[in-house]
């Protein structure tokens, strides 16, 4: 009867045993299972850390490619706003240039004019001499013809 009983205790043991191993194997095929869901998850993160840094890289390369872009323009504005200043000021070089150029030639103008009529008025005073030579000379010819009739006349009453 013992036999019985303990031979019920051990196939009851038996079976549990059996029970607990075939567990066993399902929860060693489940860890096995989360293990390789583990390992790809690790795997995927691992790869997910490699391209965030890739992106990382290509951030700061882009922001330092933003800097140098915002250098660039930064010293085209200057050199623009230098041109505008210098561009300015040549207009108003220019501006004044013109009018001192539109005053000479207003002063050029007022001396050719004084120059026509001081080159007018010698070309009269030289007609004017001229005339007055010739009258000078048919006068002195007339004072001689006059002299010599009075030489000749005190001659003849002598």
């Amino acid at each position: 009867v013992e036999l019985a009983k303990q031979q019920a205790i051990l196939a009851s043991e038996e079976a549990s045993r059996v029970e607990l191993t075939a567990e066993v194997k399902a929860h060693a095929g489940s860890i096995g299972a989360v293990k390789k869901d583990i390992e790809d998850i690790e795997l995927a993160i691992t790869k997910v850390e490699q391209e965030k840094g890739n992106r990382d890289h290509t951030i700061k390369t882009l922001q330092d490619e933003v800097a140098e872009q915002d250098e660039i323009i930064n010293k085209l504005n200057k050199e623009k706003k230098h041109l505008s200043a210098t561009q300015s000021k040549s207009n108003d070089d220019l501006v004044c240039a013109e009018d001192k150029v539109a005053h000479l030639s207003q002063i050029k103008s007022q001396l050719e004019s004084t120059l026509d009529e001081l080159e007018g008025g010698f070309d009269k005073e030289k007609k004017s001499r001229a005339n007055l030579e010739k009258t000078k000379r048919q006068v002195e010819g007339e004072l001689k013809m006059a002299q010599d009739s009075v030489a000749d006349l005190e001659r003849a009453k002598h």
